[in-house]
């Protein structure tokens, strides 16, 4: 999928740290791990690299280490990374920024008045009741501002009750404690808290609205993509399988790939 629709990507070649006596060193450079590895762990990861290109170029793809890959615009940077001692992570971490200041460095301009915010994850925090997790993109959000997103039961329209972020060098899906902010510009993640947000879905696109209006056409609008989605994927007249996603933009990618 992300070939047919040129998206470019990087990939993460993980677990390196399995490769035979392997020389643990936590958090460093993927390429400077490497070089400090003994000749029997490079032989090993030679043979595991080849397999792994020959299985990429059967599917017709290009690829090559990320620094010895000379030509990133046809050829795919595999970066070598451990999730267990974090080797190769801020290798990837610099591809992926590059990436995205290079081939998509115009969709990275700020556009203020274009309001882009997606929800990304729904969850119960004590102290705050349902709260959303958000990536504002663009935009401004203010607490009592009111929002509406998607839900099981059709749109869902609230105020925003509060904003808040974890302190710094905390993350947001860990629980703590959160920063209160009166009000956010993006781009950066958010975790909103307000009424009634106790079956908003995952996924979905998040709109703020000034006026009646507004609040009347993005509910227009999150009907109008439920109904798309389920006309263009959903055939409710012959026997198939069921098919069970976590967001509707997953649930959209994998219909389109079963189909």
């Amino acid at each position: 999928m992300l070939k047919d629709k040129n998206t470019p990507f990087c990939i993460a070649l993980n677990k390196i740290d399995r490769l035979n006596s392997w020389n643990t060193n936590e958090n460093k450079s993927s390429r400077d791990t490497m070089a400090l590895q003994n000749g029997n762990t490079k032989n090993h990861f030679d043979r595991q690299w080849d397999k792994v290109k020959l299985a990429f170029a059967e599917e017709g793809f290009n690829t090559a280490l990320y620094w010895e890959n000379e030509s990133p615009e046809d050829t795919l940077s595999l970066v070598p990374t451990s999730a267990i001692t974090g080797e190769g992570l801020s290798d990837l971490i610099t591809n992926l920024c590059r990436m995205g200041q290079t081939s998509e460095r115009e969709k990275l301009t700020e556009r203020p008045e274009n309001f882009e915010c997606t929800v990304l994850e729904v969850k119960v925090i004590e102290g705050h009741g349902t709260t959303i997790d958000v990536v504002l993109v663009n935009g401004l959000l203010k607490v009592q501002d009111t929002i509406v997103c998607s839900g099981l039961n059709g749109p869902i329209e609230t105020k925003i009750r509060a904003l808040l972020t974890p302190f710094p060098m905390k993350e947001m899906r860990v629980k703590g404690e959160y920063q209160h902010h009166a009000k956010i510009k993006g781009a950066m993640g958010i975790k909103i808290s307000a009424p009634g947000l106790e079956h908003a879905i995952a996924g979905s696109e998040l709109y703020l609205c000034k006026n009646e209006q507004d609040i009347a056409d993005a509910k227009d609008n999150i009907e109008g993509d439920m109904i798309d989605i389920l006309e263009k994927y959903v055939d409710k007249t012959k026997e198939g399988v069921c098919v069970q996603a976590s967001t509707i933009g997953s649930l959209e990618a994998l219909l389109e790939f079963l189909l």
